[in-house]
């Protein structure tokens, strides 16, 4: 049976259990803590801040000794609350400890360097033992300290180690992400720790290891295991939760009254950071953004950024005048930090904003991201249980930098636009992916074909019909299915340039002929219009030059050496240098060489411009 004793968690990874049962200590990566947690009550209390991400904690429950190693390379000896000491700092992302007997030998795995080291307590001395491992996660070792267990997580296999070779004597791979190990209550095994997607834990007997049991439906991403001294008890350490194993049914821990909820989350009310949003060409982004039981608006960064956020409460049954609170979330890319607020409640009682920050900062990419938030409170100092205070549900995008090219300058950035140039766009870092993955999905849209009969504009000159273009593309009717190249150019310079690109629609001229070329939305090389070109638009860098780029949504071109002749080989003008007539660049790809094919074809920079949009 599987118990939730503790929810809230920031990333918990190392645990150890009572012999008894009736403590464990876990390591959040994310909050950077170690905490105590009463396993029948559900209480946690802090014993230490200021980690740098905590990847395990292990105590030697005779002498009191505790141990915590953190990613970023050290190994502190805890003695207290908030009192602890770095024994050791040789790097390497140390990850699962182990103990002696006597606790007089720690011996850890590091992640980054492949090793198994030892550290002599008394004279701090570290020794590698074995290295070349593919990225050890997971360390047990026997108390004759002649035998290690390591997982590792590039064959995911279990490696056994005999330390006084030093080598591997065994292995067993099939293992789903293989994380911490802990020994059974008879020494006869180990507890094995898969994450996701297996989300279990495995029970593997020694000599040799075959596995023997399994524990599936732990919530997501497990990390830590640490049993107590018959295992009638297990605890898991999950990203979120803190869960026990138990053959039957632990003491319903129940939760004292909320002492609030979240009432509204502002995206950095300063806006600084955030980039103020339109829904659409006529409603703006209400703000607060995420009101309880109202609505979520959507918010925008620049990529990488670390977002922070404003909070108000609505005073609950549970709260204390002037007491402290330890309030966080959990949830995607890590939740909200934790923090100590003392909330004051006007006479609505509606707190005052309180300051806040994600776990880490938003993607380095472009990304249209849903985020959703589980947010806890417990009391603080001291000991509290941790309590559900709410949940919310975001959308955020992230772009190369803020809009600025028109016709994202003179007005918001459209939360519409954003969703479909994320979509189109996600991955990205740069503006040469980003304008290339527009100009793609675009062509590839498979709503739109290139009006061969007429040539003309449909989506409009001067606005041009965003609104309508968005329609369309998300499958709606919009302005009908055909399109032309104006229509192309305005659509993928301005959902481009909303990215943060700065392309412009700008038009050769003028009468020219042609190559075959595979028109957007057909599926057979021609020459549309008799021949030619009146004049052809595209979405263009800098200034629309024969020697700058182009991105052309509305056509393939023939990629091949001899572009004028069948077979053709579809090339998409993805950031293609203009270029004359005696070189493979668009020019010459979209033009015949003769007096009037490419000759005719010139640059005209005198229409460059940025069309408004409706």
């Amino acid at each position: 049976m599987i118990t939730d004793v503790v929810g809230g968690l920031g990333a918990g990874v190392g645990v150890d259990l009572a012999p008894d049962g009736s403590i464990a200590y876990v390591v959040e990566w994310s909050n950077g803590e170690l905490i105590r947690v009463e396993i029948r009550t559900g209480e946690v209390e802090t014993v230490l801040t200021g980690l740098s991400f905590p990847q395990d904690v292990i105590r030697h429950w005779d002498s009191g000794r505790m141990f915590v190693s953190e990613r970023t390379g050290s190994i502190r000896e805890v003695f207290g609350p908030n009192e602890s000491t770095t024994i050791d700092n040789s790097g390497g992302a140390p990850h699962q400890l182990a103990l002696s007997p006597k606790a007089d030998r720690l011996y850890v795995v590091c992640y980054d360097s492949g090793e198994l080291r030892m550290i002599d307590l008394a004279t701090k001395v570290s020794t590698v033992l074995y290295s070349g491992l593919g990225h050890p996660v997971g360390l047990l070792v026997d108390d004759a300290e002649r035998t290690a267990w390591v997982t590792e997580q590039d064959t995911a296999r279990i490696s056994v180690i005999d330390l006084a070779a030093p080598a591997i004597v065994e292995t067993i791979g099939g293992r789903t992400a293989p994380f911490f190990l802990a020994f059974d209550a008879a020494r006869a095994g180990l507890h094995c720790v898969q994450r996701d997607p297996s989300n279990s834990l495995q029970g593997l007997t020694f000599g040799p290891l075959v596995p023997a049991s399994v524990t599936t439906g732990l919530a997501w991403r497990p990390s830590g295991v640490g049993p107590n001294q018959d295992d009638s008890l297990i605890a898991i350490a999950t990203d979120q939760k803190l869960q026990v194993i138990s053959a039957g049914p632990l003491p319903p821990i129940v939760p004292p009254p909320a002492p609030f909820s979240v009432e509204t989350v502002r995206f950095d009310d300063d806006r600084r950071t955030a980039i103020p949003l339109s829904l659409d060409a006529t409603t703006p982004v209400s703000t607060p953004e995420w009101v309880a039981g109202v609505r979520s608006h959507p918010a925008a960064y620049e990529m990488g950024t670390l977002v922070r956020v404003q909070v108000t409460l609505r005073r609950g049954l549970g709260w204390t005048p002037g007491a402290a609170y330890a309030l966080g979330a959990v949830g995607t890319l890590g939740g909200v930090r934790r923090a100590t607020v003392t909330p004051v409640f006007g006479p609505s009682g509606i707190s005052a904003p309180i300051d806040m920050e994600f776990m880490y900062p938003l993607p380095r990419s472009v990304q249209a991201l849903s985020i959703s938030l589980d947010w806890y409170a417990r009391d603080t100092p001291g000991a509290g249980v941790p309590v559900t205070v709410g949940s919310s549900w975001h959308r955020i995008f992230t772009v190369l930098r803020r809009p600025v090219a028109e016709p994202w300058i003179s007005r918001r950035p459209w939360a519409s636009a954003l969703d479909r140039a994320c979509g189109y766009a996600s991955g990205a870092v740069d503006e040469v992916t980003a304008a290339a993955a527009v100009t793609q999905a675009y062509n590839a849209s498979g709503v739109i074909s290139y009006d061969t009969v007429s040539g003309n504009t449909m989506y409009g000159w001067a606005p041009f019909q965003l609104t309508e273009m968005l329609e369309r593309l998300a499958g709606g009717v919009g302005l009908g299915g055909k399109v032309n190249c104006t229509d192309s150019a305005n659509t993928v310079s301005t959902l481009a340039n909303v990215l943060g690109c700065e392309l412009w629609q700008s038009r050769m001229a003028s009468s020219f002929d042609l190559n075959p070329l595979l028109a957007i939305g057909t599926g057979a090389w021609a020459v549309p219009f008799n021949g030619g070109f009146s004049y052809h638009e595209v979405a263009w860098t800098n200034g629309a030059t024969d020697t700058d780029l182009v991105y052309d949504g509305c056509l393939h071109v023939d990629g091949d050496a001899d572009p004028g002749t069948a077979p053709h080989t579809p090339l998409l003008p993805i950031n293609m240098v203009f270029g004359d007539c005696t070189s493979l660049t668009y020019r010459r790809r979209l033009c015949p060489p003769t007096p009037s094919g490419c000759a005719q074809c010139q640059p005209q920079p005198g229409t460059r411009q940025r069309r408004s949009i409706a």
